[in-house]
């Protein structure tokens, strides 16, 4: 969907007089460790927790006092059901949002507090579009798209606006991506600004049909959507929206729930910012792309767009264990071992001397690969990262030959 460059700088005047800029942060920690300058542009700060809010203010900016009177309709898995929310509120408009039955209960009930009326239906933010036609039939609201709307994308777009003045000669920007509203509208507004900086989006690999569509060339359906990053839970792909994004993104990418869960405890450690699985996922994929070429980010200024920080507290405890694990922090290890008195001792007495902390001990008897005489050692080990944990297999194996790190 592409925009008239006009329209993006009159959301961005409108928008001025009601957001306030988010922070782009330096941060050292990061930056020495990739050899590079990187910012993080915190989204996560505005009021809702999310950009979602800049879109969906300055579409209902627009509304005439008509459209106004007949109230607002969205569909959300929660970042644009709040960002709607806000704005209605602000608006003094009526506000009605559809959120699938399994969206995080802290989503559901910071929209309703901002005044609007929720109804959960269906298990997909597509059960909810199609509802919603249902609804749009029998009373007439005016539909605010989470991002198949140029008003919506023209919002988004104030982001970029903000980059190019805090940030004007920065060399990347990584962004993720679901149905492709931010990414669309910072890319136009970077390119009509004769910006050369690259846009690098990436998507959830269990979700993936926008950048599985962008890397073959043509629209790509799939059929499910499993990833904990409910922000970009998107299944369906607008013609629209991918012809559009076509032309701004320089390059796509996947990445794995475990590649997310690990950014998100890194920007918790090294940034003490909290992100939802969307917000961290650019970190996630900047890793990714630096592990595999370094030196094509070399000295280079690296923007990562922290998109939303609304993450389900009882979600983040399996979350964090799950990037502790991914970070080689957290271990299982199996070891057969002869089942007779200072075996385990003798094991024991390796990991203390290599200073890993046990974190629980489970014997398998029933193992096939142990024998009669023999037993399967199971340890949860907490360590300080793969090269303390290499050390320790190497020592372990002296003696334990079959010692190996299973998930």
């Amino acid at each position: 969907m592409i925009i008239d460059f006009k329209e993006f700088k009159q959301a961005y005047s409108e928008l001025k007089k009601i957001i306030h800029p988010t922070p782009l942060i330096y941060n050292e920690w990061l930056s020495q460790q990739y050899g590079c300058e990187v910012f993080l542009k915190l989204e996560n700060m505005l009021p809702i927790g999310s950009f979602k809010m800049r879109g969906a203010t300055y579409k209902l900016s627009t509304l005439t006092p008509s459209e106004r009177k007949n109230g607002v309709l969205a569909v959300s898995a929660g970042n644009h059901a709040q960002g709607v929310a806000w704005a209605a509120n602000r608006f003094k408009i009526k506000a009605t949002i559809i959120m699938p039955e399994g969206s995080p209960l802290t989503k559901i009930r910071n929209t309703e507090a901002l005044g609007a009326k929720v109804i959960l239906h269906g298990k997909s933010i597509e059960d909810g579009f199609s509802y919603a036609e249902s609804l749009m039939k029998k009373q007439k609201m005016v539909f605010v798209h989470p991002y198949h709307d140029p008003k919506v994308i023209a919002g988004q777009g104030s982001v970029a606006f903000e980059l190019l003045e805090q940030l004007p000669e920065m060399d990347y920007v990584f962004s993720s991506i679901g149905g492709g509203g931010l990414v669309s509208g910072m890319g136009q507004v970077l390119m009509g600004s004769k910006a050369q900086t690259k846009i690098i989006a990436g998507q959830a690999s269990g979700c993936s049909a926008m950048v599985d569509s962008l890397n073959s060339g043509k629209i790509k359906i799939i059929d499910h959507a499993e990833t904990f990053a409910d922000g970009i839970r998107v299944k369906n792909v607008a013609p629209e929206m991918f012809r559009s994004l076509r032309k701004v993104v320089d390059s796509s990418y996947t990445v794995t729930d475990e590649k997310m869960a690990w950014a998100i405890l890194q920007l918790m450690e090294k940034a003490r910012v909290i992100a939802e699985g969307a917000g961290a996922l650019p970190l996630a994929l900047f890793d990714q792309l630096y592990q595999k070429n370094s030196k094509v980010f070399k000295n280079k200024k690296i923007v990562l767009v922290i998109c939303g920080g609304n993450i389900d507290v009882n979600l983040l405890e399996r979350i964090i264990d799950r990037g502790l694990i991914e970070s080689k922090r957290k271990v299982r290890v199996s070891i057969p071992i002869q089942d007779r008195p200072g075996i385990l001792h003798q094991l024991t007495g390796v990991i203390k001397e290599k200073g890993v902390n046990i974190l629980q001990v489970v014997h398998d008897r029933d193992s096939t690969d142990t024998g009669i005489t023999g037993t399967n050692v199971i340890f949860t080990l907490e360590t300080k990262g793969e090269d303390q944990l290499r050390i320790l297999l190497n020592e372990m194996k002296k003696d334990f030959p079959h010692s190996r790190v299973f998930s």
